[in-house]
Parts: C-alpha cells; sequence; structure tokens
C-alpha cells in the first residue's frame, strides 16, 4: 500500500461543466506564487479556496516547505468556494465521499514548467483514516501538458484530461510541462482517507 509511483484516474464520471466563470476569475487576478526551486518567477501560481486562512491568497499549510503558519490556524473555506461563479467546483467537490483539508486551484503559466521534486515532506499523506490523498481535476489542458511521474527509475508520461478526476502520488518524483500555448488550470483537492475513499482508490486490488 506504500508503493509510489501511481497515477490512477477515478471511477467518476467526468464533470462536463462550464467552467468558463472560473477560468475568467483565475486569468484576470492576481493569484499566490508557489515558492519554490522547481519553478521560475510566477510559472506556478495558486489560488486557494479551502485552507489554513481566509484569504483565497493562504495557499501554504503549517509545518511544510518553511511555512510561516501558525500550527493553531484553523482549516476553513475561504469566501470564494461560496460564489456563485465557483459553482463548477463545488459540483466537482460533491463527487468526493469525504471532507477535504486544503483545496486550491493551481496554474501553470504557458510554455513553463515544474522541475522534478516530490511532496514527501508532507506527513500528512498516507492510506490509513485520517491521512490525506490528492485528487487533480483538470479545468483547462490539452495534449502538450505532459505530467511526468516515476516508479524508481522507471518514468511515465501523462496526460490528464479536462474533467476527468486522477489519485496522483505525489510522494513520488514528479514534474509538469506546459508546451502549450495556454495556462494549465487544475482544481487540486486534498481529501481525507475514510472507507469511501478508500473504495473509490480500489485499494483491494489498486496494486
Amino acid at each position: 500500500m506504500d508503493k509510489l509511483g501511481v497515477i490512477k484516474e477515478l471511477p467518476i464520471e467526468p464533470c462536463d461543466l462550464n467552467y468558463s466563470a472560473v477560468l475568467d476569475y483565475i486569468d484576470n487576478t492576481k493569484i499566490s506564487r508557489v515558492k519554490t526551486k522547481y519553478s521560475k518567477g510566477d510559472a506556478w501560481t495558486a489560488l486557494s479556496l479551502r485552507g489554513y486562512g481566509e484569504d483565497p491568497s493562504d495557499i501554504l499549510k503549517p509545518n511544510v516547505l518553511g511555512s510561516k503558519v501558525k500550527i493553531e490556524v484553523k482549516l476553513r473555506d475561504t469566501h470564494l468556494l461560496g460564489d456563485p461563479s465557483f459553482r463548477a467546483v463545488r459540483d466537482i467537490m460533491t463527487q468526493i465521499p469525504s471532507t477535504f483539508e486544503r483545496v486550491r486551484l493551481m496554474k501553470i503559466k504557458a510554455k513553463s514548467a515544474i522541475g522534478k521534486h516530490s511532496d514527501r515532506i508532507d506527513k500528512d499523506f498516507g492510506f490509513n483514516d485520517g491521512n490525506i490523498v490528492r485528487i487533480h481535476v483538470p479545468i483547462r489542458t490539452n495534449e502538450d501538458v505532459v505530467f511526468y511521474l516515476w516508479e524508481g527509475r522507471e518514468k511515465t508520461f501523462n496526460h490528464l484530461k479536462t474533467g476527468h478526476f486522477y489519485y496522483v502520488d505525489v510522494r513520488a518524483p514528479h514534474s509538469v510541462i506546459n508546451n502549450s500555448n495556454e495556462d494549465r488550470i487544475h482544481l487540486v483537492m486534498d481529501t481525507y482517507v475514510n472507507h469511501e475513499v478508500k473504495e473509490l482508490l480500489g485499494l483491494a486490488s489498486f496494486w
């Protein structure tokens, strides 16, 4: 159950929704830079819909990547999650049979990349009850966006489709290259593990 390097499309009906309002907002709003050595400048940015802070710019969590977020700060929805423009996001979230830790919209600029890295520093990831798994739903993407994932020395090439649900084991090394002329936008949901989530992941026959 601890094998790394897995990406799996989940057995959830893809959400063929109108994302135009969400995309219009994120395209025309300055959002927080993901401060990391694995991307340059504002190539990788994010917007918080649920997180450790009341402002959509609060994209970090306590004790991860040198975050200054205080440990006593509680999870909360930001005002955007209830905004009528974000109804499509709320509709996507209803498909996940659990509660959420952070929920963010994450953007990789056109002609940009995120270098090879892993998120093993976040000790909350895992498959026991109360742990967290990360689910991606592309909101805007195309075949020129490639998600690379490594299992040991084996490197896989993945094209994630708009509106489809994917579990991604971000504890394994991964990278993303956006070779297209448009920004890639994913809804990234950190979801608490429970019995229903385990069934969704198919853990009994996962590997």
